[in-house]
């Protein structure tokens, strides 16, 4: 059974290729043989003698006896191998006609307009090819009296005999033999052009077959070569960014785990210390390990919520209620939030009068949490600027920090879950790890864009929003 896509391709068009090929030699060999047999009979016409010759001879045998057999036999005796007679009424009609080369014709017409005879005939030769011959001779019938007393007119003249060996012969042997090597070199042609097409097309199809079964199997590192500008080679590409996104959610949901286990566990053990330090009557203040162990309990609390928005925020499931909204009541809401009402820290820079198509809710939730950041990580010195303004119809919003820096590779990572460019001061401050990667994750939910930079002026922390324009 063929089952390789290969194979089949190869096999139809192959098929396809020497059939067209066959067919094409096989016309051409008949067609060579009908005009070559044609132009003999031409050039033996032409050839021939008075088509008239011995007319009046043979009118004279068959006068008064025409056309019983024996009158035609004596007067097909008296003609030539080559020579046709043909007595036909004043209409045209054939009464009689012989002579040897009829012996080799399987169907004959006969029509005369004044002197103008014509000849249609089908010879078959030994070959078993039919050749057409079409005959035009101008030429008077010759009066002969019929049996019955009628007069009817006799014509006499030359057919093509046939040659059944000779030069002629060799001549369609030799194009026979051309036209079987040109098909035979052009079918080995097309099968190898056919051959290296379905390499062309099959080989990637069996390369992604062979990479599917492999991402089916876990192996999410597998990738294709997506050499081309074709369909196959954009199918390869849109393959390895499937894999690459396969593979990125696997390291993703391998780490939620391991990131969530972990900061579990440590509020648990904290939780568990501080309630065995109790029951065991080693605590020497009960009622401190009470309140450290709520705060352990809030920030679960906190944990448990952030995740369950994040899960939210990352299917596309966050309930959004977009409008336009001025964005400077926005700010100071969640600057009110952060603390930072009145603190020297805080410098706002924002256009006047701008709007932002969202949700104001969720733009508020952001622009706290970047704010509760920068309030972490500045200094009582430094300095918080929160700039906005309208570019080329988008709102952009930016939260610029001193005090602090960020690495390339810390750049690069800091919209992760859990991640924290300094574990100990966010853990201390109650922070989740979730804060960054929920605002990355409720701006894309609105059609946005969010992003960091750090140079040796601190830190910025920036996102943008289709304006009302």
């Amino acid at each position: 059974m063929i089952s390789s896509l290969r194979l089949r391709m190869m096999t139809a068009v192959g098929l396809l290729a020497i059939a067209a090929v066959v067919a094409v030699a096989l016309a051409a060999r008949q067609r060579t043989r009908a005009e070559f047999h044609r132009f003999q009979e031409l050039e033996k016409i032409s050839a021939a003698t008075d088509p008239n010759i011995d007319a009046e001879h043979i009118a004279a045998l068959l006068a008064g006896r025409c056309c019983d057999p024996d009158g035609l036999r004596t007067a097909t005796a008296a003609l030539s191998r080559h020579q046709v007679l043909v007595v036909a009424d004043s209409s045209g009609r054939v009464i009689a006609k012989s002579g040897k080369p009829l012996d080799t014709i399987g169907e004959f017409r006969f029509s005369q307009h004044g002197e103008v005879v014509s000849i249609e005939a089908a010879r078959h030769d030994q070959g078993g090819v039919v050749t057409g011959v079409s005959l035009r001779f101008q030429i008077p019938g010759v009066p002969v009296r019929l049996t019955n007393g009628s007069t009817a007119h006799l014509y006499v003249f030359p057919m093509p005999e046939e040659k059944a060996a000779g030069p002629e012969a060799v001549f369609l042997g030799s194009v026979d033999c051309s036209l079987l090597l040109a098909t035979v070199s052009i079918a080995a042609l097309a099968l190898l052009a056919t051959w290296m097409l379905t390499r062309r097309i099959a080989g990637p199809i069996e390369e992604l077959r062979a990479a599917a079964q492999d991402l089916a199997g876990g192996n999410l590192g597998r990738r294709v070569d997506t050499r081309g500008s074709d369909e196959i080679a954009e199918l390869s590409r849109s393959f390895n960014a499937m894999a690459a996104e396969l593979e990125k959610v696997q390291v993703l949901r391998r780490n939620l785990v391991h990131d969530v286990v972990h900061e579990l566990r440590t509020p648990l053990a904290a939780l568990r210390c501080r309630f065995d330090s109790v029951t065991d009557g080693i605590s020497r203040d009960p009622q401190k390990e009470i309140v450290g162990a709520n705060e352990e309990i809030d920030h679960l609390l906190r944990l448990v919520e952030d995740l369950h928005e994040l899960a939210l925020a990352e299917a596309r499931e966050l309930t959004l209620a977009i409008s336009e909204s001025h964005l400077e009541p926005i700010v100071q809401s969640a600057a009110r939030a952060a603390g930072l009402e009145g603190d020297p820290r805080l410098r706002m820079m924002l256009d006047n009068n701008l709007v932002i198509r969202g949700d104001a809710v969720r733009l508020r939730q952001v622009v706290l949490n970047i704010l509760s950041n920068a309030a972490r990580c500045t200094p009582a010195d430094g300095m918080i600027t929160v700039s906005a303004s309208h570019q080329d119809k988008e709102i952009i919003v930016e939260v610029h920090n001193t005090g602090s820096n960020l690495t390339s590779d810390e750049i690069a990572h800091v919209f992760d879950r859990f991640y924290r460019a300094d574990p100990s001061r966010q853990r201390a401050s109650g922070g989740t790890g979730l804060g960054l990667s929920i605002v990355k994750n409720i701006i894309e939910a609105q059609g946005g864009r969010v992003w960091s930079r750090s140079d040796d002026s601190g830190v910025s922390f920036a996102f943008a929003l289709p304006s009302h324009v």
